[in-house]
């Protein structure tokens, strides 16, 4: 073996160290975005099991009251954000 000194020895550390800091780096914003994307795909999930209840509700010649379009308001509403907030949304 070579005698190096230990700034020398320091100095490969780093340098070996390098791709695995940014390797680790790479992983955790892929799961920070894994993350992140589930809990819009969860969101999205819970939002559509509410608007099939919502519009289960309704019946053939029901009249639409000014509160049931409040209500499908809010949930489109809600939709929209959670879509615009996706990533690769367009």
């Amino acid at each position: 073996m070579e005698d190096k000194t230990t700034r020398q020895l320091l100095a490969d550390i780093v340098r070996l160290l390098k791709p695995v800091s940014e390797l680790s780096q790479e992983i955790a914003t892929r799961a920070d975005l894994q993350a992140y994307t589930e809990n819009l795909y969860n969101q999205l999930v819970s939002l559509a099991y509410e608007d099939m209840d919502f519009l289960r509700n309704m019946e053939l010649g029901q009249m639409i009251s000014p509160e049931w379009i409040i209500k499908r308001d809010e949930l489109l509403n809600r939709a929209e954000r959670l879509i615009l907030d996706a990533p690769n949304a367009q």
